[in-house]
């Protein structure tokens, strides 16, 4: 019968201190995870300690100045007769601890003072960040032609090596310089990158793709489109259509919320629908609200997700009357929780 991890880990353990030993004088070890594990995870902690005379010792765990209680521990005796402590502990992870300890300290009548070693939970802790974009300047409605800046926000993740990649219409755009990273307080990284864009009558969509080690990549997408103005002589723009979903892939069962907002429309008859694979979604809401001589929608909708929407869309289909003003398809495989996703083809 093979041995379980568990017990393989505490026999690679055993025998790293046994190594140590030679001079009879206890040390001690403390492992953790040999992979990054995300916020809202446990983590197990092995620490292993000896050799000792007697079984006269106590394990103590903290997290930072806080005492935090032991999952299991056991006793192993070699064919000295000296006896070895081995202790578990499970660590809940969230994304406030990167710049938290894990601390193993060992107390026994052979020992002049504890034996202690501490491991950083950012060793073992990886957040995901969140993702925006925005635009500026930030009116209601800017010429056609003009430049814009559209800013991607990648905020509080860890570690500070991630990728950011701009995209057009899904079509990667060239980059001279890297964004450069900044800390936050609590220890995680954010960075800005920010595009200058043009506004055209035919529309573009604008993605930010940010890549953190092995998961699966994120994005934030805006919509800039030009529509011809009623008032006046020229064309102008009605402020970006956006669809966005939730920053976090859901599990298969559970349900994600994609919402549809835009503003500057000049009426108020317009009807949003929501298709899951050309099947018409039933929870939606929509709601237009007036801003000044123009109007804002707000439509969102909760979408089922199942083990075999992969390869699923939803489309959202916005219409004045019977005309379509926006459409847009939306993959479910970049909010399915799945153990790889590629990026697009240039």
């Amino acid at each position: 019968m093979s041995a379980s991890p568990g017990q393989a880990l505490v026999t690679l353990l055993l025998t790293f201190l046994l190594r140590l030993t030679a001079g009879e004088q206890p040390v001690i070890s403390l492992k953790g995870p040999s992979q990054r594990t995300t916020p809202g995870n446990s983590v197990p902690f092995n620490c292993t300690a000896g050799p000792f005379s007697s079984t006269n010792f106590n394990v103590t765990w903290l997290k930072d100045s806080d005492e935090h209680p032991p999952s299991t521990q056991s006793q192993m005796t070699d064919d000295k007769g000296r006896y070895f402590v081995t202790s578990k502990v499970l660590v809940s992870l969230t994304g406030k601890e990167v710049l938290s300890q894990i601390t193993c300290q060992v107390t026994h009548g052979d020992l002049t003072e504890p034996l202690q070693m501490s491991l950083n939970l950012s060793e073992v802790l990886q957040v995901i960040p969140t993702l925006k974009i925005t635009m500026d300047p930030d009116g209601t409605r800017i010429q056609v032609h003009q430049r814009v800046n559209l800013t991607c926000h990648a905020s509080h993740f860890y570690p500070a090596d991630v990728k950011l990649i701009w995209m057009e219409n899904r079509h990667k755009i060239p980059t001279v310089e890297s964004p450069q990273v900044t800390r936050n307080p609590d220890g995680t990284f954010s960075l800005e990158d920010t595009l200058q864009a043009e506004v055209t009558l035919n529309g573009s969509e604008f993605s930010c793709w940010v890549v953190q080690d092995e998961q699966p990549p994120m994005q934030a997408n805006i919509t800039l489109r030009a529509q011809a103005s009623n008032r006046g002589k020229g064309r102008m723009l009605t402020i970006s259509n956006k669809v966005e979903g939730p920053l976090q892939r859901a599990e298969p069962g559970t349900s994600i919320q994609l919402t549809y907002t835009s503003s500057g429309l000049h009426t108020r008859q317009v009807s949003v629908t929501w298709l899951k694979n050309k099947h018409e979604l039933p929870q939606s809401k929509t709601v237009i609200l007036a801003s000044g001589d123009t109007y804002n929608v707000t439509s969102s909708v909760l979408v089922p997700l199942q083990l075999d929407d992969m390869n699923s869309e939803v489309l959202c289909h916005v219409k004045h009357k019977l005309t379509t003003v926006f459409q847009k398809t939306i993959n479910l495989d970049q909010y399915l929780r799945s153990k790889s996703l590629s990026l697009p083809d240039d």
